[in-house]
């Protein structure tokens, strides 16, 4: 039976025994999968290992903490190796909460919101994005959380990203096809997908201008949401 997985803020370590005192983290385990003293559970903090662990106390030390028993300590089930930024328009709520959460699973390491021309929604609410990157590290048995930079315009992205020397692949419906197998390995990547609308015709000469690639991922077109799965999807699962 797989074991219930819960991200801690602490750093766990050599340590035997682990106090976390988190409302929210007391009311999953508690409420949301009814587990108690004694039942097993896998914790980690964002270093690339999973420790199985048994719950020891709850609410004792005070009302909000959790005491966990470190049994063993294992590789995480997935680590990104490879740098990949993802530099999505904002779109609507629900649609950037979905980007973060895929985005999360398939192993962007860095989320970088953007401003575009057509871009209609302005703000973020950054805790919660936060912690739909946590659930989704959870879910997916990755073994740290992706950093989520704060918004930028399209130029202040694009001169953040260049000093990460990065290969940039921005994904527009004019591109030309693009082809995965041209990403060679141990390459830093950085994905730039437009909001409802697409990139303005500005923004695509700006990318030529800065010899960014501009890619298409076929005839059709794409929700901002679909497309970053379905580049992300290349991108990470090439051949």
């Amino acid at each position: 039976m797989r074991l219930h997985r819960f991200y801690v803020r602490e750093v766990v370590g050599s340590k035997k025994e682990i106090v976390i005192e988190s409302a929210d983290l007391l009311h999953q385990i508690s409420k949301v999968f009814r587990l108690g003293i004694g039942d097993k559970v896998v914790i980690f903090d964002g270093s690339g290992s999973d420790y199985e662990s048994e719950i020891a106390e709850m609410g004792k030390i005070t009302p909000n903490t959790v005491t966990f028993r470190v049994l063993s300590t294992a590789n995480s089930r997935y680590v990104p190796t490879r740098k990949i930024y993802l530099c999505a328009a904002v779109v609507k709520k629900d649609n950037f909460e979905f980007i973060v959460e895929k985005a999360t699973e398939l192993g962007v390491t860095d989320i970088v919101p953007v401003l575009a021309e057509r871009t209609e929604k302005k703000a973020l609410n950054e805790e919660r994005l936060q912690k739909i990157a946590i659930e989704s590290s959870e879910q997916s048995g990755r073994g740290n959380l992706p950093t989520i930079h704060k918004i930028m315009d399209l130029t202040e992205a694009i001169q953040f990203l260049t000093k990460q020397f990065v290969t940039f692949i921005a994904f527009h419906t004019e591109g030309s096809v693009f082809p995965p197998e041209e990403l060679g390995d141990g390459l830093s990547i950085a994905v730039l997908i437009g909001p409802e609308g697409g990139w303005s015709p500005n923004e695509v000469d700006m990318f030529h201008k800065n010899k960014i690639q501009v890619r298409c991922l076929g005839p059709q077109v794409l929700k901002a949401e679909t497309a970053v799965v379905a580049a992300l999807s290349q991108v990470v699962f090439r051949v």
